[in-house]
């Protein structure tokens, strides 16, 4: 009798009863799909990860070795703040028009204070912010200097200090800008 001919009932146990040729195979633990899952306790299920979690140990000290050898960000900025100020105050030697050097000068007093980092390099941070103090002020009396005068005995008298004062606050520039050079261990520029 074949299948298709018999009660329902019957035809369904006839097909459990059938032999089954390829069985499945049961899930395993170790066979589970999901690679995310904590369920194999003794095997390493993502060896990829499990390698990079090995070698970090050996690759943090490299890279905190080769990050001390890098250079000081905040010093290398200093370092050319230093040079600006120099290349300024040999422009302000010269008797040059103040609007190439004092620009410069205020560029560098801006940055000085407003960075944050660098008055972190000390004592080159204080030295260079007083160099720019003093060519600030041989700025101002450049620019006095530069105005119409009367023939008075109190405008030459005026223009005459003014004339001192120049001097010595390049002077006292020239100072500052030494110690701030021997701060970064460069070489004396003036």
């Amino acid at each position: 009798m074949e299948v298709g001919h018999q009660h329902p009932q019957q035809a369904q146990q006839a097909e459990g009863q059938q032999r089954v040729i390829n069985p499945q195979q049961a899930a395993r633990v170790s066979s589970h799909t999901n690679t995310c899952s904590y369920e194999q306790a003794f095997a390493c299920k993502n060896y990829a990860r499990h390698r990079r979690v090995t070698i970090l140990p050996w690759l943090l000290p490299l890279f905190v070795a080769l990050a001390a050898c890098l250079p000081d960000p905040h010093r290398q900025q200093t370092s050319d703040l230093l040079d600006q100020l120099t290349s300024a105050r040999q422009l302000l030697l010269q008797q040059a028009p103040t609007d190439q050097a004092c620009p410069i000068v205020g560029d560098v007093e801006t940055r000085l204070n407003g960075e944050p980092g660098l008055m972190s390099v000390q004592p080159a941070w204080s030295q260079l912010a007083d160099a720019a103090h003093a060519l600030q002020a041989v700025c101002g009396q450049s620019t006095l200097l530069a105005q119409p005068s009367i023939d008075s005995p109190a405008s030459q008298a005026a223009r005459l200090r003014w004339q001192q004062g120049i001097q010595r606050e390049l002077d006292v520039a020239c100072d500052h800008l030494r110690a701030a050079a021997a701060a970064l261990n460069r070489a004396a520029t003036c």
